[in-house]
């Protein structure tokens, strides 16, 4: 890192939360309680296989959302998961609370010693994230979350990562030079490589890596 950044920005789900409870066993759960005979593995494939095209119908829509279109993904995630099931509007509502629940979600080990050292040495950060409304309450409910000066949502300004729309909102708001901004993520093409094509600093959240190693970046 050639200069110390003014202002960071973390991206949310796979960076600072995850789940309380995998995915794929919250969806097999609710699929139960609905009539649904799939199993989890094959839930836990049709997630991954939905998603990615979800993923995909975003970068032909030049990844414009809002919440409306985040409704619309989950709506289609759910009904792939579950193809027994003759209807799973009843099922989406059930699980579009409970992902609404903070209780849903959890730290990562790492997320608060690290913000807890931005705090110690006055560098202002935020949260950049692909998600829609419900991420306010989540976020307010979680006590080192509900610090970040910046908490940018998809939904609520238009576009979702890898938009270049989406990282001028970044800059804008905190004011700061993307030279001088850095962006921690776990995903290579909707965090890192477009905040680098913008001259942005990055950090990477490798597998099997932890957020704190972002501490030996800052030269803690």
């Amino acid at each position: 890192m050639t200069k110390k950044p003014s202002a960071i920005f973390f991206d949310a789900v796979g960076t600072l939360l995850k789940p309380a409870t995998p995915v794929d066993e919250t969806y097999h759960l609710y699929g139960l309680k609905h009539g649904s005979a799939i199993s989890k593995d094959s839930i836990r494939k049709r997630f991954y296989e939905s998603f990615k095209k979800e993923e995909l119908k975003d970068v032909s829509l030049d990844c414009k959302t809002n919440e409306a279109r985040e409704c619309e993904r989950w709506e289609s995630i759910v009904s792939e998961c579950f193809p027994d099931l003759k209807s799973t509007a009843p099922l989406f509502n059930d699980l579009f609370k409970y992902f609404s629940n903070p209780s849903a979600w959890e730290l990562y080990p790492g997320t608060i010693p690290v913000l807890k050292h931005l705090e110690n040495i006055g560098i202002n950060w935020g949260i950049a994230s692909n998600f829609d409304l419900r991420l306010q309450s989540i976020v307010k409910s979680k006590v080192k979350l509900s610090n970040c000066k910046w908490l940018i949502i998809s939904s609520l300004i238009g576009y979702k990562k890898p938009s270049r729309h989406f990282f001028d909102h970044l800059q804008k708001s905190s004011g700061v030079s993307y030279e001088r901004l850095l962006m921690v993520g776990d995903s290579p093409e909707n965090d890192i490589r477009p905040a680098k094509e913008l001259g942005m600093q990055t950090f990477e959240i490798k597998e099997g890596q932890s957020l704190e190693d972002l501490l030996q970046l800052l030269g803690r």
